[in-house]
């Protein structure tokens, strides 16, 4: 073949490569419109309804359908158990791995593994991650009835505070605070969410709860910052909040360099405040469109509009920029990691117990409805609180007939049989 030839050649290829190159886009969003056309996401919270996780899952699931190639429907379930290990364990085990199931877990999972939890069955460098609706910044508060008004008095009188398992937020930070900075907390765990923690602090069983995103407290609870029924006592970040910058701050409070090592390797999950991921194995073509959707949302003007109504914080984060903080996490040096292992897993320094939830039966009138029914405020018999209302697994009867959640109104008087915040009936007149 003369060189002029061999030039022709390598022209023709170029341009066979360049068109191939150019038409790769346009197939694998084919391939992953294909796929989701029809179908559905279902997205898995570990933490009951109502709560910080939830509420963010399901404002996602609203707007997420029209930005991912398919238009695929969205669903949100919720899978309670040990502060969302269980969802964790099941997100990397047993879900199907093909971007039709995702999960929201608790920001503190990811660290599980490498702070010496047997119970964590999985790799978080290896999951899926999608994206973080926002970076989070923690408190603890107090019931304002309690007398305890500021982080002193949890070094001298102590708090009892409420947790919804282990790896949860609501109990890795009591014992943190404990074992770094000298507080005396008193930790009840095994609330099925943060909501049942807040409903058990307004009936007196707690005083109070450390690992409560603010973003929550002002988006569930901005009653309670204006009517001054808590006390914000610490934030706990690794940069403070705008909103509260007379709230002391956890890592000024280290009093040298091995405690602020520790702190900033433990609150580093706070960067990843909302985490959304999928299992490991996902094509990769869907990856990316899950990704990039995520992002796509989060600049839709109607979910902005949404969460902005919410009261919800939208400071999102990329996967791949989560998937490199915790890829980055996995090769801290190994005398932080068993420092910080130590202050997450140590427990002489604080009490433990777990809660016994009871069937609960009060008469009373219903103060609030939202979500067309999906969860009630009531008032009576010296009680008041949230309960989440289940389609299925609520009865629900208005003058002894059967009727559904929807009928429910405000000032209905009603009886409400419920363990934590999950209604079992309600019946109303």
């Amino acid at each position: 073949m003369t060189f002029a030839n061999q030039n022709k050649w390598s022209a023709a290829l170029a341009v066979l490569g360049l068109a191939a190159i150019a038409a790769a886009g346009p197939v694998a969003a084919d391939s992953v419109s294909d796929f989701y056309r029809g179908k559905t996401v279902t997205i898995w919270v570990g933490y009951s309804p109502g709560g910080g996780y939830d509420v963010y899952a399901r404002t996602f699931a609203r707007h997420w359908g029209k930005h991912l190639p398919g238009n695929p429907e969205f669903i949100v379930k919720n899978r309670t158990g040990a502060g969302s290990m269980l969802v964790a364990n099941e997100l990397y085990n047993i879900l199907p791995k093909d971007g039709t199931a995702l999960g929201v877990i608790g920001r503190g999972m990811p660290q599980e593994k490498l702070l010496g939890n047997d119970q964590a069955k999985f790799q978080s460098n290896k999951f899926t991650w999608i994206g973080s609706a926002n970076n989070e910044v923690s408190v603890c508060v107090s019931w304002a009835k309690t007398g305890i008004t500021k982080f002193a008095d949890l070094k001298t009188r102590g708090m009892i505070v409420g947790g919804t398992g282990e790896g949860a937020d609501t109990d890795t930070f009591p014992k943190v605070l404990n074992n770094v900075l000298g507080t005396k907390l008193k930790l009840v765990t095994g609330y099925p969410g943060g909501t049942d923690v807040l409903f058990a602090m307004e009936k007196g069983e707690l005083e109070g709860r450390c690992g409560y995103s603010w973003s929550s407290v002002k988006t569930m609870h901005s009653d309670w910052l204006r009517d001054k029924t808590i006390n914000v006592l610490v934030q706990m970040s690794t940069e403070k909040h705008p909103d509260i910058p007379n709230v002391p701050f956890v890592m000024d409070l280290a009093e040298n360099d091995e405690q602020k090592q520790v702190l900033e390797f433990i609150y580093a999950r706070q960067a990843w405040g909302r985490p959304f991921l999928a299992p490991p194995g996902v094509p990769a073509d869907r990856v990316k469109a899950l990704q990039d959707s995520f992002m796509a949302v989060t600049k839709d003007p109607a979910f902005l509009a949404d969460a902005k109504k919410q009261k919800l914080e939208i400071n999102p984060i990329s996967g791949p920029r989560i998937a490199e903080m915790i890829s980055k996490m996995y090769q801290a040096p190994l005398q932080v990691v068993n420092m910080a292992r130590e202050a997450t897993n140590k427990e002489d320094r604080i009490q433990i117990s777990k809660v016994v939830l009871k069937e609960m039966k009060v008469s009373g009138t219903i103060t609030d409805v939202k979500g067309d029914g999906r969860s009630v405020r009531f008032k009576g018999a010296g009680q008041k609180g949230k309960l989440s209302v289940s389609g299925r697994g609520t009865k629900v009867t208005i003058g002894g007939a059967k009727a559904k959640r929807k009928q429910l109104k405000k000032g209905m008087s009603c009886e409400f049989v419920y363990v934590g915040t999950k209604a079992k009936s309600i019946s109303c007149s």
